[in-house]
């Protein structure tokens, strides 16, 4: 199997930014569900939500970036 080193590296940075992003998000998300004393399973609706709404972005601009950087190089 022959590995792609740009899909690798995309792959990487997306998985990079997505532990950069996770730990803050989940703190905020948690905090502001004890303010409010959200039950467990509400707070669990919740924080799936933002993550999942967090990582529907986050891939869309690492594709587009990459995507970007592909251009640039077809062009070169």
């Amino acid at each position: 199997m022959k590995i792609d080193k740009r899909v690798f590296k995309e792959s990487l940075a997306d998985v990079g930014i997505g532990i950069i992003i996770a730990l803050p998000v989940s703190y905020i998300v948690l905090n502001i569900c004890k303010y409010y004393e959200c039950s467990i399973f509400t707070t669990s609706i919740i924080q799936t939500t933002v993550f999942t709404i967090v990582a529907f972005l986050r891939k869309y601009f690492v594709r587009a970036t990459f995507k970007k950087g592909d251009m640039y190089e077809s062009k070169t």
